[in-house]
């Protein structure tokens, strides 16, 4: 799975989800106070993942290990039953280009996006292969003014990436072991919501930190995502098992570099932002 999707499988999710412009995309949405999003719908929608290992930039060296995080992610969104995308070390101006069309497909019958990013970056920046852009390029296009047709569903962003060049000490904790252990819409209903409204994104680490990678085994955040989604996907909504991916990586996770001191025994905290309204569950469907 070393090169780009073919152009032919992304033409054909394009064209299978391209607005008629006959068509009426008023959509159905849970009422206001709905506990869990609408996840029934007929296709459960696209992943998109970049994946890049690299660079014409010369700040950026060759990220080792990246690929099979994207193996690894294709088989878990195939799992959730996702259509999957997977794009190879694109330049910034074929990243746009992918995420404008497919924030102009028909999202009418899905019931949610995803989208991940694999890279280098800092505070606030990604680095393409060419150059960097802004973070906010990877959500920008799909607010519920920009993609209607996926307004009032949940859009969900992942990002693998430095934020900055801090580390993270650790500090010890004492424990002691032992034993503690649907409203349904009227047709002709209708409220508002904020255009940033049910966007989740979720960083590998916080702000102005360093982001770890195995260069064997993928980045820590990417497979505990993996490793946590595949135990409770049927069981969990998305932010619990999101929040069982930020105890993994801090608990578990402790930086070794050979030769380099300064780099050993730091930790790693992701991040999550959540501008979600409802519970996600993806046990509907499977």
């Amino acid at each position: 799975m070393g090169s780009d999707s073919s152009n032919t499988d992304f033409l054909n999710i394009f064209k299978s989800q391209k607005p008629k412009p006959e068509e009426n995309h008023d959509q159905l949405s849970p009422s206001p106070y709905a506990d869990t999003y609408k996840m029934d719908h007929s296709k459960r929608g696209i992943a998109v993942i970049f994946n890049h290992v690299n660079f014409s930039h010369p700040e950026c060296s060759k990220r080792n290990g990246s690929d099979k995080d994207r193996d690894d992610l294709v088989d878990m969104f195939h799992n959730l039953n996702f259509d999957v995308l997977v794009h190879n070390d694109l330049t910034a101006h074929d990243i746009a280009r992918v995420l404008i069309t497919v924030s102009g497909m028909d999202h009418t019958d899905s019931d949610c996006l995803a989208v991940v990013v694999m890279s280098h970056g800092d505070n606030g920046k990604l680095y393409a292969r060419d150059r960097e852009y802004p973070t906010r390029t990877i959500w920008k296009y799909f607010t519920a003014s920009n993609c209607p047709t996926l307004a009032g569903k949940p859009k969900l962003f992942f990002v693998q990436a430095c934020r900055g060049t801090g580390l993270h000490s650790a500090a010890t904790l004492q424990y002691k072991t032992g034993g503690v252990e649907e409203d349904s819409s009227s047709d002709d209903a209708y409220y508002s919501i904020p255009v940033m409204a049910d966007i989740l994104v979720m960083y590998s680490t916080v702000e102005g930190f360093y982001s770890w990678r195995d260069p064997g085994k993928g980045g820590y955040f990417i497979q505990s995502l993996v490793k946590q989604m595949k135990l409770y996907h049927k069981t969990k909504d998305l932010l619990t098992i999101l929040t069982f991916v930020n105890r993994e990586v801090a608990v578990d996770f402790t930086s070794y570099e050979p030769g380099l001191p300064e780099y050993c025994g730091q930790k790693q905290m992701c991040s999550i932002v959540s501008m979600l309204t409802r519970l996600v569950y993806f046990n509907k469907r499977i």
